[in-house]
């Protein structure tokens, strides 16, 4: 019977091209799956009813094969559910329209293997992506900490050599005195000499505002000590300039004592002072910024 015989073979011809050019990403439409699924039932059917399959009829059961690859393509394309179904549902097909004989003449048990072996391949090919993603994100890692290293020591070492500028003058005006330093310039080097250490210590503090205020609370005798422990750098650029303006403004109006300005990270806060035996009052002012 050639019409039902070609409808069969044209509808497998449809559906084996759809499952395997019809697009270039892995997964399917689901319209192209439901396809897939009906043709697993028609093909068999058209094709038993057209060679009226009642006996052994091995040679003419290319449809099994047929249909058994168009489901391990669903199977290599990670729709494993629809590939199993689309097997199956081919395998009940032929058992019920053909009869035992025909079942186990056609050849029912490779197309099983054969979307066994699919989706073994798919497992496969799923789990070395995976592990080629992992190694990339591992590699990107790496690559981002040595840079971050990379970055952090040229930092330091600028703020090493920023450092190594700011006391050359002083270390030629220790030379040309050969040593016999007047109290106001051992003042002065006393006051640049702190100024160094904070440029190393305390980089975050670096605001030419605030630098200027430690200098001149300082300068007023007060012991100013900046300690840099991390936070600042998470700010954005108006936060700082807020932060470095109160901590300005505080310095300003005190007129004696100590006063401990501390960076830190991982609190609700970022920087914290105090300042003991301010003029103001008797009692101790302690901030968190």
């Amino acid at each position: 019977m050639p019409i039902p015989a070609a409808a069969g073979l044209i509808l497998y011809v449809v559906v084996l091209f759809l499952s395997t050019r019809f697009t270039r990403a892995l997964r399917l439409p689901y319209a192209i799956i439901l396809f897939a699924l009906l043709s697993a039932v028609v093909v068999p059917a058209l094709e038993i009813y057209a060679i009226n399959a009642r006996a052994n009829y091995e040679y003419h059961t290319w449809f099994v094969a047929g249909i058994g690859t168009v489901m391990a393509v669903l199977a290599w394309r990670n729709h494993t559910a629809a590939a199993w179904t689309g097997t199956i549902a081919m395998a009940v097909t032929v058992y019920a329209l053909g009869g035992v004989q025909v079942f186990l003449n056609s050849g029912m048990t490779g197309s099983f293997a054969l979307v066994a072996a699919s989706q073994g391949l798919a497992i496969a090919l799923k789990s070395a992506q995976k592990s080629s993603g992992d190694f990339l994100d591992w590699r990107l890692a790496v690559n981002l900490d040595t840079k971050n290293v990379s970055v952090s020591r040229a930092g330091s070492q600028l703020r090493l050599l920023d450092a190594l500028d700011s006391s050359l003058p002083l270390l030629r005006l220790i030379q040309e005195q050969q040593g016999n330093i007047s109290s106001s310039d051992s003042k002065k080097l006393l006051l640049a000499e702190a100024g160094i250490r904070d440029q190393i210590r305390a980089k975050g503090f670096q605001d030419r505002d605030l630098v200027a205020a430690v200098l001149s609370a300082r300068t007023r005798g007060i012991e100013v000590q900046v300690s840099d422990d991390g936070g600042i750098d998470l700010l954005e650029i108006e936060e700082k300039k807020a932060l470095f303006s109160k901590l300005a403004q505080t310095l300003d109006a005190i007129k004696v004592g100590r006063v401990v300005i501390r960076s830190v990270a991982g609190e609700t806060w970022t920087v914290s002072l105090f300042s003991s035996g301010s003029s103001e009052s008797s009692n101790n002012i302690f901030l968190r910024l």
